[in-house]
């Protein structure tokens, strides 16, 4: 049976004191690497590299017909292209300094039923943690998606001031495809509710934010580190 943990956190968009949203408790991320191992703990007489294979190429045959404008269906999804942008006449072109092809996804009829049985606990109050609510690239505007490297980014949530002195307190960008970190050594503003961050020189990729810090709203510091992942992926192109 599925099962997954609501944190409530407080509603800062209203002035009611009792207005409260949920958060899914993290359980991490999952890798292609991770599902091959899935499907051979359910019986599958292939080897892991097989399957990894079959999946990676999989994967390619989707990105390549969704770029030439095909809907996609995998039984998870379904995926087509949507266009972004104004066009100004019937002869104007497409500008990609103007327009953009962007991907949407719609979850499965499969996914959707799965979800109607998911068994669901609320844990509470989440009190004393960092929560990264919005994540908006300086120089795009963009929000909770596109970041520019050697740009600034600002982080909007609360309890995310980065204080403390454990060696691993910071911003982090960790690239999925290889899990390796990148420290935002310059931080701008460092306030609770927001902080504003430089993003480093990183190379294409979709990235993870993480904010590790002893910060809490006493003049002492947490003992031990508190650590928040943003729920979106950010992207650089």
């Amino acid at each position: 049976m599925n099962r997954i943990d609501l944190w409530l956190q407080d509603n800062l968009l209203t002035p009611r004191p009792n207005d409260f949203y949920a958060r899914v408790k993290p359980m991490g991320n999952i890798k292609i690497e991770d599902i091959a191992k899935e499907i051979i703990k359910g019986g599958s007489e292939h080897n892991e590299a097989t399957i990894i294979d079959i999946l990676s190429r999989s994967n390619q045959v989707i990105i390549e017909k969704m770029a030439q404008g095909y809907s996609v269906n995998t039984g998870v999804f379904h995926g087509h292209l949507t266009v972004n942008g104004v066009f100004n006449g019937v002869t104007d072109r497409f500008n990609p300094e103007e327009h953009r092809l962007i991907a949407s996804f719609t979850s499965s009829n499969e996914l959707r039923e799965e979800l109607k049985k998911t068994q669901v606990e609320i844990l509470g109050k989440q009190t004393g943690e960092p929560v990264i609510g919005k994540v908006i690239d300086s120089l795009s505007e963009n929000e909770d998606s596109i970041i520019t490297p050697k740009n600034v980014i600002i982080v909007k949530g609360n309890r995310l001031k980065v204080a403390g002195e454990d060696a691993s307190v910071g911003v982090y960008l960790i690239n999925q495809s290889d899990d390796t970190l990148h420290k935002c050594d310059q931080i701008i503003s460092n306030d609770p509710k927001q902080l504003m961050v430089m993003v480093p020189a990183l190379s294409a990729g979709n990235y993870e934010l993480e904010i590790i810090t002893q910060y809490s709203s006493g003049h002492n510091f947490k003992k031990t580190v508190s650590k928040t992942q943003f729920e979106h992926i950010l992207i650089v192109e």
